[in-house]
């Protein structure tokens, strides 16, 4: 690394007009790649709330203003114009705060950080790290926490959130060159298209089902009350977006949690449970949160007891003796695999995929039980070494 030279100053067109972002995404469409970024402010709400939309072109950088554009109709044709390429750097939350504010997502994408992952340069590399990594380039990132709601936006905040996109398509044309020398580009493109698809699908209802195998302790409670506490979530979740509000705010997870506990217990004290919970079984959770939400929480429950031989699967608990050398011998062999097909092992399997084969879930290396997110290319060169791992272990 040599010659680093710190740019300070950025170039930008402010853009609050419809008029004007009409015009500039009638330019765009004829583009190959547009660099993308958002500022968004999340502190007390459940959605983000966007503050900025940046937008480089590889010619201009222009500063979006969400707080005056209403017509977004233009730039969601650009989006769903496969032909255009929207350059990210670690684009989830970019995505999310798409959904929630335009109601669309890019058609095609292309993440830096995970491309830098890909080619082993660390699997969660910072845009300035990234920056200075390929271009030789100190970028300041002292407005990260700033008020991106405010107008005026200040001098440091603009050119802040200038020079988050100048960078971007240079890095992408470099990473690209380098994907395709090491005949990875195809995996990558994979991969940025499953960003998308994992976008979508986490603002799927189907997916809130799956959220109480989070709630510390869930392993603790028997089918009975792992159902209970799977409807508690799911109502959480559709109260925390309904109301706007941080899922903590609606309620605890520790109350959820004691919640699903008292009703187990009932449950197993009285053979079947009588609705509704004593105050006594509920002595635990907190008051305000029950005085709220007293008869919902009641019909929830009820409702449980109602679908008798529906049973959320008990989450698996922490690791046995087993388990862990089972883990170390699979994250072994993720690091060998893929160091042979010279990719970095972050984008290849993380724990939480390969928790799936050890914690006695349902899931196997045969064709029938695959881990959600270890598909495609990455079962390709998985699925018979694992195969050789998991039989080793007794």
């Amino acid at each position: 690394m040599n010659d680093t030279s710190v740019h300070e100053l950025a170039e930008y067109e402010w853009v609050e007009t419809d008029g004007r972002l009409a015009q500039l995404c009638g330019e765009w469409i004829n583009y190959d790649t547009l660099a993308i970024d958002t500022e968004f402010m999340r502190t007390n709400t459940f959605y983000a709330k966007l503050g900025l939309l940046q937008v480089s072109d590889g010619n201009s950088v222009y500063l979006i203003d969400p707080l005056a554009i209403t017509d977004w109709a233009p730039f969601r044709q650009l989006c769903e114009d496969d032909s255009v390429e929207f350059v990210f750097h670690s684009c989830s939350e970019d995505l999310s705060v798409f959904l929630s504010h335009f109601g669309f997502l890019p058609s095609k994408l292309f993440d830096t950080q995970l491309a830098a992952a890909f080619l082993g340069l660390g699997g969660s590399l910072s845009y300035a790290a990234l920056v200075l990594e390929l271009l030789q380039l100190e970028v300041a990132k002292d407005a990260t926490r700033s008020d991106w709601l405010q107008r005026p936006l200040t001098a440091t905040q603009l050119n802040y959130a200038a020079l988050d996109v100048e960078h971007l398509l240079p890095v992408r044309a470099l990473l690209g060159v380098q994907l395709e020398a090491g005949k990875l580009s195809d995996w990558c493109h994979q991969e940025c298209e499953e960003l998308i698809a994992t976008a979508l699908a986490t603002e799927s209802e189907a997916a809130w089902a799956s959220l109480y195998a989070g709630v510390s302790n869930a392993w603790r409670l028997d089918a009975f009350g792992a159902t209970v506490l799977q409807a508690l979530c799911v109502w959480r979740e559709g109260a925390a977006r309904r109301r706007n509000k941080p899922r903590s705010w609606v309620v605890k997870d520790a109350d959820l949690y004691e919640f699903a506990a008292a009703a187990a217990a009932e449950n197993r004290r009285e053979g079947k449970l009588c609705l509704p919970l004593t105050d006594a079984a509920l002595a635990r959770v907190d008051a305000g949160f029950l005085k709220r939400n007293r008869n919902a929480l009641d019909d929830i429950v009820a409702q449980v007891v109602e679908n008798n031989q529906a049973r959320a699967q008990i989450p698996a608990g922490p690791l046995d003796a087993r388990q862990r050398a089972q883990l170390k011998k699979l994250q072994h062999c993720v690091e060998e695999v893929a160091s042979s097909a010279g990719i970095g092992p972050e984008v290849l399997a993380r724990k939480r995929h390969l928790l799936s084969f050890v914690q006695d879930q349902g899931v196997t290396v045969n064709d029938a039980h695959w881990p959600q997110g270890l598909g495609g290319w990455k079962k390709q060169l998985l699925q018979a070494p694992f195969g050789k791992v998991l039989g080793a272990v007794s």
